[in-house]
């Protein structure tokens, strides 16, 4: 009986605990407008123009903080280049699976709640055009908008800026820098135990 009791309470702590550290899940999806650059002896003249094609994820946030966050996901994003030159126009897609970090800075205003994100992205390259590296990084620096509701789900919307931090490919005569841009668009389930579920009340 003891010990049943020792194991009720140890199970509402951690769930209490949770509530408190979990704050929700979400998916979004959106474009990915994208081009890169190239430098080395096989790099042809001629004008890279953003090739626009797209992204999904999910998410979930984690923090007691009501200023920052951690926000970690799931993502499907793709990318690549629209290379132009005298001769035509040549299309390059590559398509990613990443696991994306970020800390969250956040501010709960009365209708919205605006944010900013920056992190690090582990990149895997699973279909190439351009015989990419494998696995590289990448960064991201995003400012979104979260839309204060009533009840669990909540509306969202960010721009996020993501660069190559390491070269999708590194080799002598070409090296290519993948840059992108994406546009997302999203909602958030708040974990029904935490305070996420309500909107702030301002006295």
């Amino acid at each position: 009986m003891r010990l049943l009791f020792t194991c009720i309470i140890c199970c509402a702590t951690f769930n209490t605990a949770f509530a408190q550290f979990f704050k929700g899940w979400g998916i979004m999806a959106g474009i990915t407008p994208a081009r890169q650059q190239w430098k080395g002896p096989l790099a042809e003249p001629g004008k890279h123009k953003f090739l626009i094609r797209y992204n999904a994820e999910v998410f979930g946030e984690f923090g007691d903080h009501p200023t920052f966050r951690w926000v970690t996901e799931l993502q499907y994003n793709g990318k690549g280049d629209r290379f132009k030159t005298e001769a035509g126009t040549t299309k390059f897609k590559n398509d990613y699976f990443a696991w994306n970090n970020y800390l969250m800075i956040r501010k709960e205003l009365f209708a919205v709640i605006p944010y900013v994100k920056v992190g690090p992205r582990l990149e895997y390259v699973w279909r190439t055009a351009q015989n990419f590296n494998t696995l590289h990084i990448a960064g991201s620096a995003a400012a979104g908008v979260e839309f204060v509701a009533y009840g669990p789900v909540k509306f969202l919307t960010e721009m996020h800026w993501v660069p190559d931090i390491t070269r999708s490919t590194n080799n002598d005569v070409l090296k290519i820098r993948q840059n992108a841009w994406e546009l997302r668009f999203g909602i958030k389930f708040a974990f029904k135990g935490g305070s996420e579920a309500c909107p702030p009340v301002y006295k």
